[in-house]
């Protein structure tokens, strides 16, 4: 009886410590979100709204919030910022991912974003597009797709130096992980998850810890160790207890585990709970995977009645997502990414090959000003104006400044991020630097020619003279 007391007693603590916790962050949550409502400067808004849905889906502690993704994106447009825009369009294709689960919209409003994260250069934004367009593609259970598209996001990851360098990361490494168990290739699951969960650890990102321990039990659940399995499942669980939102995250893994294991009784609560968090829920994906389970439980139990209760249920709900013109929105919007991917990828080349052109006139031009005015200072057979040195020597300059823009432009697109005002201070400092050596260059391409001029004027003189001494010297003789 002690014992049960105790049991009893430690329980609540459990109980009341999640309970508090997931309080204290919907309390956090609320507070952020009503000072939003005190800022008017849009782009400090813009930040702080973004940091309040970044606090609520990182700590799973409340539902994406609508109103604040159509904020962002009035901002956005109001800032005329593709940057923004992009940012603004990607929390509203999550919205949709995660709170509605509607795939088709969902992916509209990434692929919306692409072009704008990919036009301002934002790697952060881009990595983050990719990854949740390859979450989406998973839960439409195309594992090729959302294979695909998590390494187009590896391939865009920000500098390491970046802050959110290991947030991204870590989402590579998690999808990749879960590719390779979706495929059976265990040992290549368990190296992305193990590096998963390293690269999580620092981050504080309660919903990553549930994921990477959640589908390391899954791992050790399919090579056979079950003790390992269940260890990590615990622990888990008790981080998934302490959150309020996103606990689909756990339930799927862990159920599967446990009809495999013939746990019955904790398999039937499980499927409970989850069943309980998806009635809450306008997630479809959720809703589907928790009638998808609740029918396999009575399956097993052999309680005919309800397990087609619950298969009629996830028909419904698996037409709802899987019906045919969702199937062709979702193929058409893919071809037509395909498509624009493409032409951006022509263009950048024509562009390329055009500023090597362009370099190569340039680079001609220049060489022909050099010549000319290597020919005027070093030619000894007439005298030539200072002012055509002048001239040809502003040409000169304007020719290596267009050069170097020509040459350096990449370079400093991909160091200003593309600024304006940046790049004009870039350009500006170059010109700074190229105008005195100009001035000398010229002050001493003026000096030489002075000098040949004198010396040209001198042997004209000598000549002239020696010819009026030769014509003296013929009349004295006569």
């Amino acid at each position: 009886m002690k014992k049960l007391v105790l049991l009893f007693c430690f329980i609540a603590s459990m109980l009341l410590m999640a309970i508090g916790t997931a309080f204290a962050q919907n309390n956090n949550a609320e507070k952020a979100k009503s000072a939003l409502s005190n800022i008017k400067n849009p782009l400090e808004r813009f930040t702080a709204t973004i940091k309040y849905l970044e606090m609520i889906d990182t700590d799973a502690s409340s539902q994406i919030d609508s109103a604040a993704c159509i904020d962002l994106l009035q901002i956005a447009q109001q800032l005329k910022n593709d940057s923004l825009l992009a940012t603004s369009y990607n929390w509203i294709g999550y919205f949709f991912t995660i709170k509605k689960g509607d795939n088709a919209t969902a992916l509209e409003y990434y692929f919306k974003a692409l072009p704008l994260a990919i036009k301002s250069k934002d790697k952060r934004r881009i990595s983050s597009i990719y990854f949740d367009i390859a979450s989406t593609y998973f839960f439409l259970k195309n594992y090729d797709e959302y294979f695909n598209f998590t390494k187009k996001g590896g391939e865009n990851l920000p500098d390491k130096t970046s802050p959110k360098y290991a947030f991204m990361l870590v989402q590579f490494q998690r999808n990749t992980g879960t590719y390779y168990l979706e495929k059976n290739q265990l040992d290549s699951a368990l190296y992305y998850i193990q590096a998963a969960m390293q690269t999580s650890e620092p981050i504080k990102n309660k919903l990553y810890k549930i994921q990477t321990k959640t589908l390391l039990a899954n791992i050790y659940s399919k090579m056979n160790e079950n003790e390992l399995a269940d260890v990590y499942f615990k622990k888990a669980q008790t981080e998934n207890d302490s959150i309020i939102v996103r606990k689909d995250i756990f339930y799927r893994r862990y159920i599967t585990f446990l009809l495999k294991n013939n746990r019955m009784p904790e398999a039937k609560l499980q499927a409970e709970n989850f069943w309980g968090f998806a009635s809450q829920t306008d997630n479809l994906n959720v809703k589907l995977l928790a009638a998808g389970y609740k029918k396999d439980l009575f399956d097993k139990l052999n309680q005919i009645d309800s397990a087609y209760y619950y298969s009629k249920k996830e028909s419904e709900i698996r037409e709802l997502i899987f019906n045919q013109d969702n199937q062709n929105a979702i193929q058409a919007m893919a071809f037509k990414e395909q498509l624009r991917m493409m032409e951006d990828a022509a263009k950048k080349s024509e562009e390329e090959e055009q500023r090597k052109q362009n370099i190569q006139y340039a680079l001609i031009a220049l060489g022909i000003i050099i010549l000319f005015t290597l020919y005027l200072l070093l030619s000894r057979s007439f005298i030539t104006n200072t002012k055509l040195i002048e001239f040809f020597g502003v040409v000169a300059l304007l020719i290596v400044f267009e050069f170097l823009n020509l040459l350096l432009h990449p370079f400093l697109e991909r160091v200003t991020h593309h600024s304006p005002v940046l790049m004009l201070l870039a350009l500006v400092c170059i010109a700074a630097l190229l105008v005195p050596l100009h001035h000398r260059v010229e002050k001493w391409a003026t000096a030489k020619l002075v000098e040949k001029n004198k010396q040209i004027r001198l042997a004209a003189a000598r000549k002239t003279i020696q010819q009026l001494d030769t014509k003296s010297e013929d009349g004295n003789l006569e």
